[in-house]
């Protein structure tokens, strides 16, 4: 237990710090700001008019998105740094790399929990709402971006692991955003879960390969870091 413990501690202690929490507070204005452009959109007619009656969902999922968007990147520069560290002396590889990848998932969840009842509740988004979603559907979307965070960091490092997350974010998003997601057997299905919220199996559909992409994402980074921490 000590080999576990000890590291995951320090992970905590050096997730929470300002360089790596710090970025999350961004949150609220990349929120405002997709508030402005959708309405943009909308009235130029490029997408369609949201229901008010979906509107809490919609706001919701935006806010799992968003948090995604910061995290996949940080979580990665965060693992790159914890690689180029290597192996606390007494630890094995497993309870490094677990170490690692608990400290961001409890930072990235941290973060989406404060913005989730921190801007929607205010804004007539319903508590219950909130309370059901997040654990039920949203966390997966989490997971997703810290399995995408673990297998960038032990391909490449420094910024191109940034830019790496992001563009596999991208991917995973946008085509399925815009009515035209890619096959699920090549990118996890991020947008198709954040627009399927009237869709209950549908939504778990797309739930489950995120799922499935998270644990290949998982084992795949796993493997490939095995290989150069000596």
């Amino acid at each position: 237990m000590s080999k576990v413990s000890f590291p995951l501690g320090k992970s905590l202690r050096r997730a929470f710090c300002i360089k790596y929490a710090g970025p999350y507070l961004i949150i609220p204005v990349l929120f405002v700001a997709s508030l402005v452009i959708e309405s943009w959109l909308q009235d130029s007619g490029v997408i369609p008019y949201i229901p008010v009656k979906k509107r809490s969902l919609y706001s919701l999922w935006r806010i799992v998105m968003l948090t995604c968007l910061v995290g996949t990147p940080v979580g990665t520069l965060f693992m790159i740094e914890s690689w180029k560290q290597g192996l606390e002396k007494g630890a094995s590889f497993a309870a490094h790399y677990l170490s690692s990848v608990l400290a961001v998932l409890i930072l990235t969840t941290t973060a989406l929990t404060l913005a989730a009842f921190g801007i929607l509740a205010p804004l007539g988004v319903s508590v219950e709402t909130i309370s059901l979603l997040l654990p039920a559907r949203c966390l997966f979307a989490v997971i997703w971006s810290v399995a995408a965070a673990s297998l960038c960091s032990s391909i490449t490092s420094g910024p191109g692991g940034a830019i790496l997350s992001l563009g596999l974010f991208s991917l995973a998003l946008l085509p399925g955003l815009s009515g035209s997601s890619m096959s699920w057997w090549f990118i996890a299905p991020l947008g198709d879960m954040a627009t399927s919220v009237d869709s209950l199996s549908s939504g778990w559909n797309s739930t489950l390969a995120v799922t499935a992409h998270s644990v290949a994402y998982l084992l795949g980074g796993a493997y490939v870091l095995k290989r150069t921490i000596r």
